[in-house]
C-alpha cells in the first residue's frame, strides 16, 4: 500500500469525492455541484486522503457563523479497500489542524441507528480529552417520515495539544 497524504481538496477533486460519497451508503448523495462548491468555498476545513493519485477518503466540514469556536463535521466517507484503518480519524485530526486555535469543540450529527459513526466520534473524543455529549436535533418531523432522527454530538472543549497527524 503506497502512503496515504491528507491534504486540503481542489476542484479537481469534486468529481472523485462525489464518486466516493456516492459509493459509501448510508450517506446521503448529493449533487456533484455540492462537493465543487465545498472544494472551492470550504477546503479549509475539508480534507481529501489520498493514496497514489485516488481519493481514498474525505470529509466535509465547516465552522459557522454561529458557532466559530466549533468544527462541524458533515460527512465522512472513506474507501471500502481503506476502511479500519485509522483514516477517518486522520481526517477529522486534520481538519482541526487546519483550524483557528479558537476552535474547541466538533460537532456531528448522527442517526441512532449508526453505531459505528456513534463508536468513533466517542473515541475522538477520547483522544483530544473531550467532553462527548449527544443530544436530539432534527426529529422525523423535521426531516420527513423517510429519514431517521438526527442527534448532535458535541465533543469539547478539545485538547488541540492532542493533534497527532500524518503529513
Amino acid at each position: 500500500m503506497s502512503s496515504i497524504i491528507f491534504r486540503e481538496p481542489s476542484i479537481s477533486d469534486a468529481d472523485s469525492i462525489w464518486n466516493l460519497v456516492k459509493n459509501n451508503k448510508p450517506l446521503d448523495e448529493n449533487s456533484k455541484y455540492l462537493y465543487v462548491l465545498l472544494c472551492h468555498q470550504f477546503s479549509k476545513t475539508c480534507v481529501v486522503a489520498e493514496s497514489g493519485s485516488d481519493i481514498i477518503g474525505f470529509l466535509s466540514g465547516f465552522i459557522s457563523p454561529k458557532s466559530p469556536d466549533t468544527l462541524f463535521v458533515w460527512q465522512a466517507a472513506v474507501s471500502n479497500a481503506f476502511r479500519n484503518k485509522g483514516i477517518a480519524k486522520e481526517l477529522v485530526l486534520k481538519a482541526l489542524s487546519q483550524t483557528d486555535p479558537d476552535v474547541r469543540f466538533v460537532e456531528a450529527t448522527v442517526t441512532p441507528s449508526n453505531k459505528a459513526s456513534l463508536k468513533f466520534l466517542q473515541n475522538i473524543a477520547t483522544q483530544l480529552d473531550g467532553d462527548f455529549k449527544k443530544t436530539p436535533m432534527f426529529s422525523t418531523k423535521i426531516l420527513g417520515d423517510d429519514h431517521e432522527p438526527e442527534d448532535l454530538i458535541r465533543i469539547g472543549p478539545i485538547q488541540k495539544n492532542l493533534l497527532e497527524v500524518t503529513a
